[in-house]
């Protein structure tokens, strides 16, 4: 019987201090103004305005923002949204490597700016494969989280990055859900 309360005691013991352990984590709260661009010339960045308009994020969009065009330091947050596309790269006359040169320079200003990284992921496992996700590994010693469709997270990809990193991962299963993501994480 001693035996059994000892154990009853040391169970409840262990529940509260995961508890307390779950309370003092700390939301990572992202802040306007906003800058969001292509990361591969998909369309998802273009998806991610109309997402932001819903909740009345206060946004600059432009496929190819550079560190040439902007000064990232006017902006809290740039939003990376992933998805190599051959035809978004080729109607804008750009390569993937010179794509890449582009995303990781503003991440690396916007990281030297104080500026929070969030890396996209809008399209879901269609923007998976060799390209985007060599622009997620080059972008992710950026990142302080990350917004994923789930399905493109299913084999634990950009958990990964997430875990070994310890940022945050958001993940959801339609392209409208991530107005929810961009509420909490905006305090919209």
């Amino acid at each position: 019987m001693k035996r059994l309360l000892i154990t009853a005691l040391l169970i409840v013991f262990f529940a509260l201090l995961g508890f307390a352990a779950e309370g003092t984590e700390e939301q990572l709260i992202l802040e306007e103004p906003v800058a969001v661009t292509s990361a591969g010339q998909s369309p998802g960045a273009l998806q991610f305005t109309v997402v932001a308009k819903m909740i009345k994020l206060e946004y600059t969009f432009e496929k190819l923002l550079s560190v040439e065009t902007v000064d990232i330091s006017q902006f809290k947050t740039l939003v990376l949204v992933v998805g190599a596309s051959g035809k978004g790269l080729g109607a804008a006359n750009i390569d993937i490597e010179a794509e890449i040169r582009r995303v990781k320079s503003l991440a690396e200003a916007a990281e030297e700016r104080g500026v929070k990284v969030v890396i996209c992921n809008l399209e879901g496992e269609s923007r998976r494969g060799p390209s985007s996700d060599r622009i997620v590994t080059e972008l992710a010693p950026f990142a302080d989280a990350y917004f994923v469709k789930s399905d493109a997270d299913l084999d634990g990809f950009f958990t990964s990055f997430s875990e070994e990193a310890g940022v945050p991962l958001a993940t959801f299963e339609k392209t409208i859900d991530l107005k929810d993501v961009l509420a909490e994480y905006f305090g919209k």
